[in-house]
């Protein structure tokens, strides 16, 4: 008698595994991605109102040195929107290569499903031959006992 194999449902369900934890990453990783961009518009946006007010005339009279802090504090600002850009370069490519592994770690739950079902097959096709056979056996062990019976 042909019995249903142990391995597959076992690599299945590590399979499935996988997928759930190239989910979990994907979205930790957008959750990044997000912070990420919202970082770089509050720095866009602080960057402009210290804009904004350098390009305003002052009523009172800043300091050369309050002007030059300003404009050092400006500097430092894109600086640092580079910098959150670069991070949110590598975050999205990060993303993508997760999303490409999420994809392949997909096909391979779905071919271990496959071959779950494929076993199962095979084993109720043994089953329906195995009876087949056994009513055959009776039909033909009626047969040689002749028409008495």
């Amino acid at each position: 008698m042909l019995k249903a194999r142990e391995c597959w449902p076992v690599l299945a369900k590590k399979a499935e595994d996988g997928v759930r934890q190239w989910r979990t990453e994907i979205a930790s990783s957008q959750a990044r991605l997000q912070q990420l961009q919202a970082n770089l518009e509050r720095l866009d946006r602080m960057y402009q109102e210290y804009r904004s007010g350098q390009l305003k005339p002052q009523k009172t009279g800043l300091g050369m040195h309050a002007h030059l802090n300003q404009r050092q504090f400006m500097s430092q600002l894109l600086l640092l929107q580079h910098k959150v850009q670069n991070d949110i370069a590598q975050a999205q490519s990060v993303l993508a290569q997760q999303r490409k592994q999420l994809l392949l770690a997909e096909l391979e739950h779905q071919k271990m499903l496959a071959l779950v079902e494929q076993d199962q097959r095979a084993v109720q096709k043994d089953a329906l031959k195995r009876d087949q056979r056994r009513m055959d056996d009776l039909g033909i062990a009626r047969f040689n006992l002749g028409p008495g019976l």
